[in-house]
C-alpha cells in the first residue's frame, strides 16, 4: 500500500458543509493539435479562478484580452471567435484551481491549450501559495504537455497556481503574445473542506448530529475510489494557546476520522491524523468570519494510480 502512486482529484467545500462534491467522471477532449488528452477528472480538472493579469504590450484586441477566457473547458474552435485569451507581449497571467490542485506523477501532470494560428512558446511557473514559484522554463506552444516532476521537492506536494509569461516570439496582428484557451491537470488530490463550526459546538470535538450525515455521504463518494490513503487534518482559529488549539485539532481529526472509518467497509484505505492547530489559516484570523473559515477539519483521498486509468483499457 506504501507504494501508491498519489494521483488524485482536488474539490474544496468551503462555503457549506452540505455543498454536494461534484461528479466526478473522466473525460476525453481534443488537444491544440487534436490529439485526445484523457482527464481522469473531466470537467473540473481545469483553472477556475482569475489571480492576476498583467496584459502586455503591444496588446490584443479588446476582445481577446478577457482574461477568463482562460478558465474552464477547452471551447476553442477559431482563432477569430474571442473564446480565448491573448496575453499581449510580455504579458502575464496567474490562474487558480479553487476546486482541484495538482501534484507529480508519472507522465505529464498538466495541459496548456496554447490556440490559434501560430505557436508561441511561454514561460510556465507553478506554485502552493500564489508566492513563492518554480519555474518550468520555455513550454513549446502547442505541445504543452508539462511535468512538473522537476520542480517538486518532496512527496504530495501540492501546487493550486499557474502562472504564464509570453516572452515577446509574435508580437504583430490583433492577437499578440501567447493566447491561452484553458489549463488543466492530469493529476492531483481529492481535499474536502468541513466546516469545523457545523461539525462541533464551540471548544469541543464530539461530533454534532447533523454532522454525522455529512460524513456518511462524503464516505459514499470515497468509496467509488477503491484504493486510497486518506489523510483527515484538523486546523482552528488563533484563539486560545497554540498548544490547546493543536490539542483541539488532533482530538477533532480523531473523531472525523473514526465517523468515517464505519462507513469505509469497502475497499483498501490507510488512514493519517494530522493536527496544525493555528499554523495554517486560509484567511485572516482578525475577524469572526475569518475565524469560521479557518476552524476547518480537511480530507485529502490520495487514490491509487489505477483510480485514473481510462475506463475499458
Amino acid at each position: 500500500m506504501k507504494a501508491f502512486l498519489y494521483y488524485g482529484i482536488f474539490f474544496s467545500i468551503i462555503s457549506s458543509v452540505y455543498s454536494q462534491p461534484p461528479i466526478i467522471e473522466g473525460k476525453l477532449y481534443n488537444s491544440t493539435r487534436g490529439e485526445a488528452i484523457y482527464m481522469p477528472i473531466g470537467r473540473i480538472s481545469f483553472a477556475d479562478k482569475v489571480v492576476a493579469f498583467s496584459i502586455g504590450k503591444p496588446q490584443a484586441n479588446e476582445e481577446f484580452s478577457n482574461p477568463e477566457e482562460a478558465l474552464g473547458e477547452p471551447n476553442y474552435t477559431h482563432y477569430k471567435l474571442p473564446r480565448y485569451v491573448s496575453l499581449g507581449c510580455k504579458g502575464q497571467l496567474i490562474v487558480e484551481f479553487t476546486d482541484n490542485g495538482f501534484i507529480d506523477m508519472d507522465g505529464p501532470d498538466l495541459y496548456v491549450w496554447e490556440v490559434g494560428p501560430s505557436e508561441e512558446d511561454f514561460l510556465f511557473e507553478i506554485s502552493k501559495d500564489g508566492k513563492q514559484w518554480r519555474s518550468l522554463g520555455i513550454i513549446q506552444g502547442g505541445k504543452s504537455f508539462i511535468d512538473i516532476a522537476p520542480v517538486v521537492k518532496k512527496k504530495r506536494e501540492v501546487f493550486y497556481f499557474v502562472r504564464i509569461t509570453d516572452i515577446e516570439k509574435i508580437c504583430t496582428g490583433n492577437t499578440p503574445g501567447v493566447d491561452i484557451d484553458a489549463v488543466g491537470t492530469i493529476s492531483g488530490v481529492i481535499k474536502i473542506d468541513l466546516n469545523a463550526d457545523v461539525l462541533f459546538d464551540s471548544a469541543q470535538f464530539y461530533l454534532k448530529p447533523e454532522a454525522l450525515e455529512v460524513i456518511e455521504n462524503l464516505a459514499h463518494k470515497i468509496l467509488k475510489v477503491g484504493m486510497a490513503e486518506i489523510l483527515v487534518e484538523g486546523h482552528t482559529d488563533s484563539d486560545g494557546s497554540e498548544a490547546y488549539n493543536v490539542n483541539l485539532s488532533q482530538q477533532r481529526a480523531n473523531s472525523v476520522l473514526k465517523k468515517l472509518k464505519e462507513h469505509l467497509n469497502e475497499g483498501e484505505f490507510l488512514y493519517i491524523t494530522e493536527a496544525f492547530g493555528e499554523l495554517k489559516p486560509i484567511t485572516t484570523n482578525k475577524t469572526e468570519a475569518g475565524k469560521q473559515q479557518n476552524r476547518r477539519v480537511e480530507i485529502i483521498v490520495l487514490p491509487h494510480k489505477d483510480f485514473y486509468k481510462k475506463k475499458g483499457k
